[in-house]
């Protein structure tokens, strides 16, 4: 089986939509299914682009972060970016790693 879906930034979630296909004729497909995660459950994003992938790799701040997600990994969720999304998905982990150390800042200013 392969997952497929999109990503969305809304507000202060991370928006997955996605669905699971058979990874060889692609005969069976799940139901669309959507899960929110909000931003305060993510520690970062990395994206890196090689010669022939990309990926974006998202860090949870504990292992139930991404409960609802399918994936192997107790505290990270890896995502293949395909190569005319590489520009949206750099964008995005920018973007988002910049609100969570904002949000960090916050924290800090707001414990003192």
């Amino acid at each position: 089986m392969k997952l497929e879906g999109i990503l969305r930034v809304k507000d202060d979630h991370l928006l997955f939509e996605f669905k699971k296909k058979d990874a060889v004729i692609e005969a069976y497909q799940s139901e669309l299914k959507t899960v929110e995660i909000p931003l305060s459950e993510i520690e970062m994003l990395e994206f890196k682009k090689g010669w022939f992938s990309a990926k974006l790799i998202l860090h949870g701040k504990s292992a139930s972060s991404f409960r609802e997600l399918p994936g192997k990994d107790l505290i990270e969720r890896v995502l293949k970016v395909k190569r005319k999304h590489r520009e949206v998905a750099a964008r995005i982990s920018s973007n988002l790693n910049l609100m969570i150390s904002e949000k960090k800042l916050q924290e800090m200013d707001g414990d003192e």
